[in-house]
């Protein structure tokens, strides 16, 4: 009985397997119809393409959306070397507690919170001056104010309180331009943020957009290390935003500080360029200002979060020093893998 049992079990488990592939055949063929981010490399069969495929789907239960980013059509790649984007989220989640009570990930994805925990913690970060709900105004005390008590504002911006991948960020001139857009917030929460005023080192390379230095560090046993780091560059096509799910370039750093030679493109707009497309900056050739200095900002800001494993962090580089504009408890490992290299080895040591 126990082993008709066992054979029914495994029959189903089968059966389930097939059902999920059958599923995710389309997927698979849109992805070996897309071009290849790396051209200059030979490439395997579109067989050895579908079995990577095929074999990645039976695996990790998933289709592997970023094949061609991470280069895994090319001859000599590996791809046990790069971790599946469904177990990484569920560790991610289980190791930054989400939907624990005493999860500090609140302090991270709400932004105002975030303002008042880590400049208490005398943390730079860009001040907070406004608080905006259900159309009411409010000063970062709480204290109810007019909206005309700011119009002498200029160059800030306007935030979704729990916005992601730059959901809803307005840039204002000035008052005028909040007065253009004030009946669209009549509900919901919002931040309003100072601008910064970019490095001419960071102003070089793209002038449009603040561009942001995105490091991800881990706590290993109460030790903060850094997993991985890459710069985030804003286009004319992006504005003043340099998110890559809005167009934006993004480009892995090496440990000297200097970008490495290709940034990426989110698959939707393009592939891969070596220098950028508006001031012609060869990537290779630049090297962040200040580099170790923004790891180092990055390691002591994770201490105060102490209940949270893993933070991706956004630095600018301001004229007034290094700033953290936000942490995310929800950082995505698939650009970390696509700019630096696999990270499957990394990550899983940081979960046993």
């Amino acid at each position: 009985m126990l082993k008709k049992n066992r054979i029914i079990k495994k029959l189903k488990k089968t059966f389930k397997c097939f059902l999920r592939l059958v599923k995710e055949i389309p997927a698979i063929f849109k992805v070996l119809k897309q071009e290849s981010y790396f051209p200059e490399k030979e490439r395997k069969s579109k067989w050895a393409q579908l079995s990577d495929n095929v074999s990645w789907l039976i695996k990790y239960n998933e289709a592997n959306t970023f094949y061609q980013l991470y280069g895994l059509d090319t001859i000599g790649s590996k791809a046990s070397d790069f971790i599946d984007n469904q177990y990484f989220m569920l560790s991610r989640n289980r190791l930054n507690k989400i939907n624990c009570v005493k999860s500090q990930v609140i302090l991270l994805r709400d932004k105002f919170l975030f303002y008042k925990y880590i400049s208490s913690h005398k943390i730079p970060v860009p001040e907070v001056f406004g608080f905006y709900q259900n159309g009411f105004l409010f000063d970062n005390t709480f204290k109810p104010i007019n909206p005309t008590d700011i119009k002498n504002e200029t160059n800030f911006f306007i935030k979704e309180i729990d916005g992601e991948c730059a959901s809803f960020v307005k840039k204002m001139k000035d008052y005028n331009s909040f007065l253009e857009i004030k009946d669209s917030l009549s509900k919901g929460s919002y931040i309003f943020q100072k601008g910064l005023t970019q490095s001419p080192e960071m102003s070089k390379i793209n002038p449009e957009a603040i561009n942001t230095l995105r490091i991800v560090t881990v706590n290993n046993n109460n030790h903060i290390e850094v997993l991985s780091a890459l710069l985030r560059i804003g286009t004319k096509i992006t504005g003043n935003v340099d998110n890559w799910a809005k167009g934006g370039i993004a480009i892995g750093v090496q440990k000297n500080g200097f970008l490495k030679k290709y940034g990426f493109f989110k698959p939707s707009f393009g592939k891969k360029i070596s220098a950028h497309p508006d001031t012609n900056i060869e990537f290779e050739k630049f090297q962040i200002p200040h580099f170790q200095e923004a790891l180092d900002l990055a390691c002591n800001a994770h201490k105060v979060f102490y209940g949270i494993h893993s933070i991706g962090w956004d630095i600018a580089f301001s004229t007034d020093g290094l700033m953290i504009i936000e942490g995310n408890d929800n950082w995505e490992i698939s650009l970390m893998q696509a700019c630096d290299h696999g990270l499957r080895k990394e990550w899983l040591d940081q979960t046993k």
